[in-house]
This record gives C-alpha cells, structure tokens and sequence, in this order.
C-alpha cells in the first residue's frame, strides 16, 4: 500500500503528466505571449490542463473509500486535495487565456468578412463602419490613446491585439502597427474612443455585435486595414 505522498508522487511522475506539464510550461508558463500563441496551441492548452486536473480528481475518488474503510487517515487526503485546487486554478486560466485569444481570431475574422461585404446591414446601423483618416498612428499617439481614456473612464483601455499576433499572421494578415480594442462601437467607451481618433485623423474601423451565423466580436480596429501578408513576410 502506498503511502499518500506515494500515491501523489506516481501520479506527478507518470510520463502523461510530464508531458502534460511540458505544454503548459510552452504555453501557459513560457516565454510566448498570449498574443504568440495560435487557436491550436491554446487547444492544446486547455486539454493540457484538463487532463492534470482530471488525473488528480480520478486519485482522490480512488482514495477516499480507503479512508472510510479506515486504511488511510482522513489527513491523507489533504495533500492531494491541495493539488487538485492548484490544478483547477490553472485549468481556470488556461480557459480564460484561450477565450482571449479566440476573441482575437474572431476580431481577424470580422476585419476578413469586411473584404467581401462591405455593404451588409444590422438592422439600422451597418455591420462596420470605416474613418479614412489621414493621421499618423505612431507609438507616442497611441500612449496618449490609453492614457486618455483611463482618465475618462477610469480603467484600462480593454486592447485585445496590440500589432502582429500569431492568429493574424495563421490567417494571413498583416497587423502590424494595427491595434484591436474590445470596445462595442456604441457604448459610451466606443463612441468616446471614435471620437478621439477622429479628433486626430486617425484611421479606424468600427465593428458591431455579431450577427447570426458568423463568428465577429464587436471591437473597433485602430490604424490602416490589415493588409494581406506576402510570402516573404
């Protein structure tokens, strides 16, 4: 019989686990940024997790009737039950990181659609709509971007792709200097952040909520199209 912190050690040892961990510390723990990590490395990501997670909660299932039946002492049990918290909380985060990173592929895809249908309407406001301004989106303005509206609202301003990321690059997009802020164009946020760049003649384009049928997240595209990339990028 083995004693619990045997029985945790096999299970933290076993050549699935290791390599379960191995994912999670490229993706989850590594040196990638949310924004360097593709649709398929944060599947991967989440399954990682979940299999930790289940691993853990499928050994404390097999030792508590050893404790009811007296062979193990209910303290046992708590080394492990702390193991599984540890591994829910970071199921938890690798499920919110790959909720982040799907709203930046469906931003990507919004702006993609946009190509083909520039006249579609949401009921009475179209779908998205474009400012062809003539100003610089440099660095320093974008500074001024966020700083103002922190002063204004009081929070962070909500940017979900800040340049390239590995999801535009996958679907063949050129985002640099681009940024993507998870601002409906309506809200209070998203007419105060349309009004700012126009004030400076910056380009953007605003699109609304998704419509039926269509993965798009409402967000308002700061800076030039996303041009297509070419082989050499």
């Amino acid at each position: 019989m083995y004693s619990r912190h045997q029985l945790l050690d096999r299970a933290l040892s076993s050549a699935a686990d290791i390599g379960d961990d191995m994912i999670l510390k490229r993706t989850l723990y590594g040196t990638l940024r949310p924004d360097e990590i593709n649709i398929e490395q944060a599947d991967e990501m989440v399954a990682a997790s979940q299999r930790r997670f289940d691993r853990i909660k499928d050994l404390v299932e097999q030792v508590k009737p050893l404790i009811e039946q007296g062979i193990y002492a209910r303290n046992e049990l708590t080394p492990i039950l702390e193991e599984l918290d540890y591994r829910r909380r970071t199921l938890t985060l690798a499920e919110s990181r790959a909720r982040f990173l799907r709203e930046i592929a469906d931003m990507a895809k919004a702006e993609q659609a946009m190509e083909s249908n520039h006249d579609e309407d949401l009921g009475p406001k179209p779908l998205q709509e474009r400012y062809d301004g003539n100003g610089l989106f440099t660095p320093s303005l974008m500074r001024d971007v966020v700083l103002s509206y922190e002063k204004q609202f009081a929070k962070a301003l909500p940017i979900s792709a800040n340049g390239e990321t590995a999801i535009h690059k996958a679907m063949g997009y050129d985002h640099r200097g681009r940024i993507d802020v998870g601002l409906s164009p309506d809200t209070p946020e998203g007419v105060w952040l349309r009004q700012y760049l126009e004030s400076k003649k910056i380009p953007y384009y605003a699109f609304r909520t998704a419509i039926p049928g269509r993965a798009t997240a409402a967000h308002i595209h700061i800076g030039p199209p996303s041009n297509r990339l070419r082989a050499a990028d």
